[in-house]
């Protein structure tokens, strides 16, 4: 299969994932004008070009990503809203990590302290039941 018709294929997956949830949607959308700009780019053979595009699909893909964390939250808020019943149960990670250290060259004197926390992270939501207005 060549690269066109690769791309082909790629964008097709790429709309129908797109269309099937808002929250995929802007992610596919960045990817796909990604694979565009960067198929572009490098038949042209710009280096600073591919880089240039590099940052501004980060940029973009930050924004997406946002976007979707947006529409996830409000559709849990939706199903909340309209939920019968709703358990929620929320754990969040939290890694941390210290360190020190000091030694000397002159009677040889070292100290060194260490420490690592990590916190498991659960989200859990259950809707039940539908609220009829």
């Amino acid at each position: 299969m060549d690269t066109e018709a690769v791309m082909v294929v790629f964008e097709k997956a790429i709309i129908a994932m797109a269309k099937a949830t808002p929250i995929v949607g802007p992610v596919a959308g960045v990817l796909l004008d990604s694979a565009k700009d960067a198929e572009t780019a490098s038949q042209s053979g710009e280096l600073s070009k591919l880089t240039e595009e590099a940052k501004r699909q980060e940029i973009s893909l930050h924004m997406a990503r946002i976007q979707a964390q947006v529409a996830q939250e409000l559709a849990i808020a939706h199903r909340i809203e309209n939920a019968e019943e709703v358990e929620i149960e929320e754990y969040y990670e939290g890694t941390g990590k210290a360190g020190a250290g000091v030694s000397t060259d002159g009677a040889s004197a070292s100290l060194s302290l260490g420490a690592e926390g990590r916190k498991v992270t659960k989200r859990v939501y259950r809707f039940t039941g539908n609220k009829k207005g």
